[in-house]
């Protein structure tokens, strides 16, 4: 194993039984709430004033700021964070789907460095890297899909420049974080998928690229993806099992705590960058379903450049139980396995199908290059990965027509 720094400050609380719990911790990181929500399903659901009213037990200050939309845009965190400022927010509280908790912890920093404008600090612009801090984060997931709560990481949009990008500082990461299986049970059968793939790249991307040099990291990402792949599909029969929908929640926090990666070569998120161009261009892209898409294509095309061979066997036999043979053989058997499994779950498009057509396809590569390269001039996947290269990777999912 190579060595490696893993820092884990986030308290989990997993199950219904914790909002006594949370809201005793909350309120002990000071006395002005900021609270975050999208564009209303936590408050027509119930769950909003379930937690408000156990909050207020406390008689905390508490305001809401609703209306965080999918790909959360830098204005919408700008007016939050100004908003947060006003109030002089002690400690911000993001509720609701991976949108909203990344706003969150961007919000927070706002509040905390007097700063008025997100976008500058995220990759590829000049102040990427330079936040100095936030107030302190909490987080209650009501998707299985990001891991936010658990991540120093938030991704941010901005539709003016067709751009997306992420912010990341240690700091970002929430303090306590309430996995409550049943805000997810009444997530539709589209966004439960995507969700799942979201879930399935933060596997994937270290996995792939990352070597074989920790084990352990292998044993354990394989059993994120298996379990994953075989829960999704029961879900989907069963949308109100708590237990199905808590395997799910919690992989969603296992998949990106470190863990998956720890011991592995660093490697780029490469899947990422691609798709973060994609519904940067197209905001009504689901992250999830963005990353479908490129999962065969991208995957090809790393066998047909002599890329991670050995990986894709190695999944082939643990995931879909494979006889070790042929290497080449097997590592194309597991794609062909895994479409399967995307057209079974709604997962399997093209991108002309999700709204990304081939004229496009140039400016979205270079513009995947040009933020997240570094100034290398391509990203690194086991070698060079050009902006040419990416516009054949999407025209590669032009062979994959959903089933109407």
């Amino acid at each position: 194993m190579h060595s490696f720094d893993l820092h884990l400050p986030t308290r989990l609380l997993f199950g219904a039984g914790h909002l006594k719990n949370f809201c005793h911790h909350i309120s002990g990181s000071g006395h002005r709430i900021f609270l975050v929500t999208g564009k209303g399903s936590v408050k027509k659901l119930g769950y909003l004033d379930l937690v408000l009213n156990q909050l207020r037990q406390h008689n905390p200050e508490i305001e809401i700021f609703q209306g965080i939309g999918s790909n959360p845009d830098a204005a919408a965190i700008n007016r939050a964070g100004e908003q947060a400022r006003d109030f002089g927010a002690d400690v911000v509280l993001g509720f609701g789907g991976g949108s909203v908790m990344d706003a969150s912890k961007c919000v927070a920093a706002l509040a905390r460095t007097g700063e008025k404008d997100i976008w500058p600090f995220t990759k590829g612009q000049p102040r990427y890297g330079t936040l100095t801090g936030a107030l302190p984060v909490a987080a209650i997931p009501t998707t299985a899909a990001t891991g936010s709560e658990v991540t120093a990481v938030a991704v941010v949009s901005k539709p003016e420049v067709q751009g997306k990008a992420s912010v990341g500082a240690g700091f970002l990461k929430p303090f306590i974080s309430w996995l409550n299986p049943e805000f997810t049970t009444k997530l539709n059968a589209q966004t439960t998928s995507d969700g799942a793939s979201d879930i399935l790249s933060h596997v994937f991307e270290n996995y792939l690229l990352g070597g074989n040099t920790s084990p352990l990291a292998d044993r354990y990402s394989e059993g994120i993806i298996d379990t994953v792949i075989r829960i999704l599909p029961k879900v989907h029969r069963n949308p109100d099992d708590r237990m199905l929908r808590g395997d799910m929640l919690w992989a969603s926090s296992l998949a990106l705590n470190g863990f998956q990666q720890a011991g592995r070569n660093p490697s780029q998120f490469v899947l990422h960058a691609m798709e973060h161009s994609l519904s940067g261009f197209n905001p009504a892209l689901s992250h999830g379903r963005g990353l479908a898409a490129l999962y065969p294509a991208y995957f090809r095309w790393l066998l047909a450049h002599g890329r991670a061979a050995g990986r894709f066997n190695q999944l082939a036999v643990k995931i879909f139980h494979f006889e070790p043979s042929d290497p080449t053989f097997t590592s194309f058997s597991f794609i062909d396995r895994f479409e399967d499994w995307l057209r079974a779950n709604g997962l399997y498009h093209s991108l002309p199908e999700l709204g990304i057509n081939q004229e496009h396809y140039r400016e979205i590569a270079e513009y995947t290059v040009r933020i997240n390269s570094g100034g290398a001039g391509h990203l690194d996947a086991l070698g060079p990965l050009t902006s040419d290269d990416i516009v054949d990777i999407f025209q590669a999912t032009e062979k994959q027509v959903s089933a109407v």
